[in-house]
């Protein structure tokens, strides 16, 4: 397993590490996993902060699709965007390739990095590549994508997709192209589900809140609201309902919904924003808060057994995932 106490030798030995750094906490025998300034990816451990380098020849990705950490913490998945291959179906064809509003043409990857061997991998060729999720072995990720068609009368179509890192394959899932790319993507503790947010014409939510079932591919609602997160007992499935305005937990079954947080009360016109991130024990939830007319992010934590709410940081970075040092 890729421990903590293997992070902190990395920290003392990298040049780019540091004890501190401006809107990073961190957790007793943890690693947090952060996104901060130009898409940079910060993992913080008690030992110091790591930040993981891009890969090579990569831009911003602007559309702010979500990375992942993995669950033993050793590996971080994200999407990035690099200049697209001559001769390639043309992801964007109503981009001017000539003249003074030439621009360059884009694609998209999925890049896994490993921090034991300190190096990135890029898996596939799309249009656009969005929100990564680990499964449980960290074998699989998966992630939204969509990809390219000759035709340029429609838009690439978009599907969600499972990478398999021992092999590079890439496989789509039947029947996803309504999935939201840059909304959080959840795996089952068994690795017999995948919870993810497709568009939907639902009042009180820009979303629907899914769950497929791996092989079968049988889809079945069961909450109104985006970026589902399943808990490490896998009793519970939180997410953000009402616009963003409101956290929620819901059993997998989809009973027994219930608030747990509610931001309408705070005033400045605050909603939560990116991934609902669990305890390794799933006691706690860490999340973020998007003041709507600003660019700023405060990061708190819930406590589920007591219902008590502590602000962790303000106008900080934004909190991505959380890994045991166990590994575990």
């Amino acid at each position: 397993m890729f421990r903590v106490e293997t992070l902190c030798a990395i920290l003392i030995a990298a040049a780019s590490a540091f004890c501190q750094s401006k809107g990073v906490f961190s957790e007793p025998q943890s690693l947090l996993l952060f996104s901060g300034e130009l898409g940079d990816l910060l993992i913080a451990s008690p030992g110091g902060t790591l930040a993981v380098p891009h890969l090579a020849n990569s831009i911003e990705e602007r559309s702010a699709p979500l990375p992942a950490l993995a669950d033993d913490g050793g590996q971080v998945a994200a999407s990035f965007q690099l200049p697209d291959d001559p001769g390639s179906a043309i992801c964007h064809p109503d981009w001017p390739v000539h003249g003074p509003r030439k621009r360059t043409i884009y694609k998209s990857v999925m890049g896994v990095y490993s921090l034991k061997n300190k190096a990135w991998k890029q898996y596939g060729d799309f249009c656009f590549v969005g929100s990564a999720a680990f499964s449980p072995d960290g074998k699989q990720v998966a992630f939204e994508a969509d990809t390219r068609t000759d035709d340029r009368r429609f838009n690439s179509p978009r599907s969600l997709m499972i990478l398999d890192l021992d092999t590079g394959q890439i496989k789509p899932v039947p029947n996803t192209g309504a999935v939201e790319g840059n909304a959080q993507i959840s795996w089952s503790r068994d690795a017999r589900y995948l919870a993810l947010t497709m568009t939907s014409n639902l009042e009180k939510s820009p979303g629907a809140i899914v769950l497929i079932e791996i092989g079968s591919w049988k889809q079945k609602i069961i909450g109104e609201g985006t970026d589902p997160s399943w808990s490490p007992k896998g009793d519970w499935i939180a997410y953000y309902s009402n616009w963003n305005r409101e956290c929620v937990l819901i059993h997998p079954d989809g009973t027994g919904a219930k608030m747990v947080l509610d931001l309408r009360s705070r005033s400045g016109g605050w909603i939560f924003y990116a991934a609902t991130t669990w305890s390794p024990d799933g006691e706690k939830l860490l999340l973020n808060d998007e003041q709507m007319d600003g660019a700023d992010f405060d990061v708190r934590m819930l406590d589920l057994i007591t219902g008590k709410s502590t602000r962790k940081s303000e106008k900080g970075h934004v909190v991505l995932g959380w890994a045991p040092s166990s590994g575990s």
